[in-house]
């Protein structure tokens, strides 16, 4: 066989039909092919003695060495693309470990301290001045009665939420900002 790649993909599917009815495998499909060699052709006995041996062995050691390169060559890519499946599973593991919140179930006695910690903390900052809400009572405009008078900065302080606005954020209606 010349080793022409047009060749042996036309021999392919024949070769394939023979091997399959050959149900002890390669050594049985060998022995067929040997056999025909033997009765149909001079294959043997058309050269020098022992010709057919050297060939045989060239043309076998030629197409194992292509066999065991394109082999390792597939175990290589596989390896490397588990590699790769491997790192980026590690990498987004890690991510998922990072962004997720643990939750931790406390005793009494550890939930009492970790009170103890925050209040401590709380108390050595500054206070800051509670906001205060004051309402509008006395204006000229009955409607204005009974609403919350705005802050310096033109917004409103809650018990839990304070914000500012300029007449530049109400006119455009962006720039919104959360103090």
């Amino acid at each position: 066989m010349s080793g022409d790649d047009d060749m042996t993909e036309q021999f392919d599917n024949l070769f394939l039909s023979i091997a399959q009815h050959h149900p002890q495998g390669a050594s049985q499909l060998l022995d067929t092919f040997v056999n025909f060699l033997g009765r149909k052709t001079d294959f043997f006995i058309g050269g020098e003695e022992g010709a057919w041996e050297k060939l045989v062995m060239s043309t076998f050691k030629k197409y194992e060495k292509i066999s065991r390169d394109h082999h390792e060559t597939e175990l290589k890519g596989k390896r490397e693309k588990e590699a790769r499946l491997k790192a980026a599973a590690a990498k987004k593991a890690e991510q998922e470990t990072i962004k997720s919140a643990e939750i931790t179930e406390l005793t009494d006695a550890e939930a009492e301290k970790l009170q103890a910690e925050i209040d401590a903390n709380k108390s050595s900052q500054p206070a800051q001045p509670a906001p205060t809400t004051e309402t509008i009572e006395d204006d000229e405009d009955e409607s204005e009665k009974g609403k919350l008078k705005p802050n310096q900065g033109n917004g409103c302080d809650l018990d839990k939420y304070r914000w500012t606005q300029t007449l530049g954020d109400i006119e455009n209606g962006d720039n919104w900002a959360i103090d």
